[in-house]
């Protein structure tokens, strides 16, 4: 009796290790299914490479209270560069005006992209950061401070139909969308 329990537990196990494994050979093949063709070239998807960018200005401009000037416009711009190797050349510029006081910030860097699934993981070698806080007096420059920046990445169209770049931070707080440079 013993030995046919034992006998009926094995089959038993047997066939739900075979049901475990077509359903994990299922999920397998189901979720390769689920996700978009990117070609690779030496490991950088071919839809990431070449040039991307994200400006963002504001429309609004004010007259400067004392002197009547037009100040500033705020705005922001990224472009960046990525090549099939992995190497990445970006531009940032960074630029608020509050009454009397326009700032900048301008950030140069080379490097190396990273991609490691859904994450896109900038790798700067080379950098140089220009900025002024309110005047010419106040500005600074620096080398070789950029850090390393990881974003979760997707190519998304916009509503013309355009490819898309969607960086979204990995807090998810900040996200924005790159296009093709024209």
């Amino acid at each position: 009796m013993r030995s046919q329990l034992n006998n009926k537990a094995q089959i038993l196990t047997s066939s739900l290790v075979r049901i475990a494994k077509g359903t994990l050979n299922l999920t397998l093949v189901a979720s390769l299914v689920s996700i978009p063709h990117i070609s690779r070239a030496d490991g950088i998807p071919s839809q990431l490479q070449g040039e991307w960018g994200y400006r963002r200005i504001s429309p609004i401009q004010h007259k400067e209270g004392y002197t009547g000037e037009l100040a500033q416009p705020n705005g922001s711009s990224d472009r960046f560069k990525v090549t099939p190797n992995g190497n990445y050349e970006r531009a940032r510029l960074l630029q608020t005006s509050t009454y009397d006081c326009a700032s900048y910030l301008f950030i140069q860097e080379k490097g190396q992209v990273k991609i490691d699934g859904e994450k896109l993981i900038f790798e700067p070698s080379n950098s140089f950061v220009k900025g002024q806080q309110c005047s010419a007096s106040n500005t600074y420059q620096r080398r070789n401070t950029a850090k390393v920046e990881t974003y979760s990445w997707s190519l998304e169209k916009n509503d013309n139909g355009q490819e898309v770049l969607v960086l979204e931070t990995l807090d998810g707080q900040s996200k924005a969308h790159y296009d093709r440079p024209k």
